[in-house]
């Protein structure tokens, strides 16, 4: 009877991955068709895109993430609490989101973009473009794709310098600082060094140590903006595709929690800025640690 469970559980994991999979791919089919649609609609071939087309792209960028996000939602049966959302609105503001799990990536979409119709200029990994909606769509509107361990941070910083410049009341810029997927090997990498550096920055348990090149360009150009951390725990169970198909996602038990920060809480000086984001780090890591035992539902 055991091993029939075992074996019938295994199974059911398998069906709930093989319901995302097809979500996943419906919402891609019909996010490249309906780019194609607004390409020829609204003239996208032109070398001046309307205002009207950024709008219906923005659109098209905030509704696929809420089909795929609500896809996971249902097919593993999670129990998503959000807190704070109406911390989001005013912008312009510049979002700050942990990175644990493919689906993490959609939160701020989900939860900021749509809800509140705020338009997110994203600063993503170029490994991403291998998404088809991510790299049409992504690629007509303002954001920027970097390369993880670039030869060149500081042209990186500059194109979201010139990303974040300029972000009218109804628009943000959103980054994820760790610059890459949390793991307990990158973690231990980072760990190490950190001790090379002897640099004195907290020790982090669930996250990577913040880098700060991107969100100090951010900062630099939206000297006004506030800032927003958007917190997660429990996608960690989806940190990669195997730990999907262990199952440790289905009836998990997820907290999403944005965070607004005032910008006068906020450091002027770029060093001081890189000691106030170790800070909200290892803020958001205890926070994080708190909850790290919560049970899962059966």
């Amino acid at each position: 009877l055991l091993v029939t469970g075992v074996v019938l559980r295994r199974g059911l994991v398998f069906v709930r991955c093989l319901v995302l999979a097809n979500v996943y791919f419906l919402a891609e089919l019909g996010g490249i068709l309906v780019s194609g649609y607004l390409w020829l609609r609204h003239s996208g071939w032109r070398r001046s895109p309307s205002e009207a087309y950024l709008a219906a792209n923005f659109q098209l960028q905030a509704r696929w993430a809420r089909v795929i996000f609500a896809g996971a939602r249902w097919s593993f049966g999670l129990r998503v609490q959000v807190e704070g959302t109406d911390q989001v609105p005013p912008g312009p503001v510049i979002i700050l989101g942990r990175h644990a799990s493919p689906l993490d990536n959609l939160v701020p979409a989900v939860f900021a973009a749509a809800r509140h119709r705020l338009r997110l200029r994203w600063v993503i990994n170029r490994w991403l473009l291998r998404d088809p909606c991510l790299d049409i769509v992504g690629n007509r509107l303002p954001n920027v794709f970097v390369e993880t361990g670039s030869q060149e941070p500081r042209g990186q910083s500059a194109r979201v310098h010139a990303l974040a410049s300029g972000l009218r009341a109804d628009e943000g810029v959103l980054i994820f600082p760790e610059g890459a997927l949390f793991s307990p090997g990158r973690l231990a990498r980072a760990r190490a060094k950190q001790a090379e550096s002897g640099a004195p920055l907290p020790v982090y348990r669930h996250v990577l140590p913040p880098r700060g090149g991107a969100v100090l360009a951010a900062l630099a150009a939206l000297p006004g903006a506030d800032v927003v951390v958007c917190a997660h725990r429990g996608l960690d169970a989806a940190a990669d595709y195997r730990s999907l198909l262990s199952g440790g996602l289905v009836g998990r038990e997820v907290l999403i929690d944005f965070r607004r920060i005032a910008r006068a809480d906020v450091p002027a000086l770029p060093e001081d800025q890189l000691r106030w984001l170790s800070g909200v780090w290892a803020e958001l890591d205890a926070w994080i640690d708190a909850g790290a035992e919560a049970p899962q539902a059966e």
